[in-house]
């Protein structure tokens, strides 16, 4: 991700809908390399990726070789899976507006699950198997894999080797692993994580909320990445995070993370929905958190405590 920070010019950047929603060519540059590498790893699985970019070869992208020494993340979900057919969810560069504007926090996630057509919104937790979220400026790399926790590290995703243990199948032999596990004892004040989309009357609604949401927080933080900030609530350095419509590769990874760390995460609900919150994306260490914030938004929607 670094060296398409580095070419970024002016002309590779666009508007999706939305002057403010960008995406770049290395959006799409680096989907394509990672569906070209599922492919010819795990040809039976699915992969959606947020800008639906057709494949490219390590060859057809620059430093795709190196790029592609760090994708190990199909080597832990296959040791879970066996040879079932997955679904992976990949968002190439998860806040992408930081990313052209020289802002650190913007991530690489990928989350793969078993398919469920039983569960068209993949809300059951039980169906995701593994998570990598990469965040390169910030120098640390989270993962996790069902039912063996959530881990850090600092260092580059490509520092990462398959093993057979209890940090998720994956090992970085030259630094040291962290688990995560929520809110640290003793410490002090609480925050709360979120985010605004980028129509009005979508932001209009969600600053409404916003003097009830904060009557249980001392401050608010806003990193612009969904991603980051659900890793940042596994580390416990925010209390809750919370925000609406999401895409399902923008919470792919880090809600299984948030989960392995041992937090109550609820996931949105994109084919059902009906208006009453259950468009929200939530992690919290508190389940009375995570009741209170769907409430506020429920009786905003609905009218209904």
């Amino acid at each position: 991700m670094r060296h398409w920070r580095q070419e970024l010019s002016a002309a590779d950047v666009e508007a999706k809908g939305d002057r403010n929603n960008l995406v770049t060519a290395a959006d799409a540059e680096i989907e394509a390399l990672v569906r070209w590498y599922l492919a010819s790893r795990r040809p039976g699985d699915a992969m959606i990726g947020e800008e639906n970019a057709a494949a490219l070869s390590v060859t057809e992208v620059a430093g795709g070789e190196q790029i592609a020494a760090g994708l190990c993340v199909p080597s832990a979900a296959g040791a879970a899976a066996g040879d079932q057919p997955l679904d992976w969810h990949v968002d190439p560069i998860d806040g992408t507006v930081n990313f052209v504007r020289g802002i650190e926090d913007y991530a690489f996630s990928i989350g793969v699950r078993t398919p469920d057509p039983g569960d068209l919104d993949a809300t059951g937790p039980d169906t995701w198997l593994a998570g990598l979220v990469a965040a390169p400026e910030l120098g640390k790399v989270f993962l996790a894999r069902r039912g063996q926790g959530a881990w850090m590290f600092e260092g580059q995703v490509s520092d990462l080797q398959p093993v057979t243990h209890d940090s998720g199948g994956l090992s970085a032999p030259e630094v040291a692993l962290t688990r995560l596990q929520g809110r640290n004892p003793g410490q002090r004040g609480r925050l709360v994580a979120t985010g605004f989309g980028y129509a009005r009357a979508q932001r209009d609604e969600q600053f409404a909320v916003l003097p009830e949401v904060m009557e249980g927080f001392d401050d608010m933080r806003r990193a612009g990445s969904a991603a980051i900030d659900l890793c940042q609530a596994a580390a416990g350095r925010v209390d809750v995070y919370y925000e609406r419509r999401l895409g399902l590769y923008d919470y792919a990874a880090g809600a299984l993370i948030a989960e392995e760390a041992g937090l109550h995460v609820r996931r949105p609900s994109h084919h059902h929905g009906t208006g009453d919150g259950s468009d929200l994306c939530i992690a919290a260490g508190s389940l009375e958190d995570v009741e209170r914030i769907e409430a506020i938004h429920r009786q905003q929607r609905t009218g209904q405590p």
